[in-house]
């Protein structure tokens, strides 16, 4: 699994890692993110997240 997080304020990156935390808490292992601060996000948008996950 690939999970990539894109803020818009760094204010914002605290709250994000326990909700991520708390999403994938039933797991073994909390997958790892990649959490980058862009801002060229379209105006208004607060977060972006991008993931991959592969079944099998």
């Amino acid at each position: 699994m690939m999970m990539r997080v894109y803020l818009t304020d760094t204010d914002h990156f605290a709250e994000i890692n326990a909700i991520y935390n708390e999403c994938f808490s039933g797991l073994k292992a909390v997958p790892a993110a990649r959490t980058t601060v862009y801002v060229g996000l379209p105006k208004g948008l607060l977060i972006e997240i991008d993931a991959l996950a592969v079944l099998g």
